[in-house]
């Protein structure tokens, strides 16, 4: 099974990082969210997956985040 480092970032500050072995991207980083993820949309938190023996990068957010959102602008 691919091993895939999963880092939790916010903005382009990196929160968390570690290794997971998973059956492709997605599934990785949805071990480490704890829940499903989507292609990454402009949130604040969201997940770098890297594949380093495929040379690959790959980018989700949670779909429906835990972020506070402001509406009174």
């Amino acid at each position: 099974m691919p091993v895939y480092q999963v880092e939790k970032l916010y903005d382009d500050d990196v929160l968390s990082s570690q290794v997971v072995e998973g059956e492709n991207a997605t599934k990785s980083a949805e071990l480490v969210a704890g829940r499903p993820v989507l292609p990454r949309a402009l949130q604040p938190y969201w997940y770098r997956v890297v594949d380093e023996r495929e040379a690959t990068k790959h980018e989700f957010s949670v779909s429906g985040s835990d972020e506070v959102r402001d509406f009174a602008k």
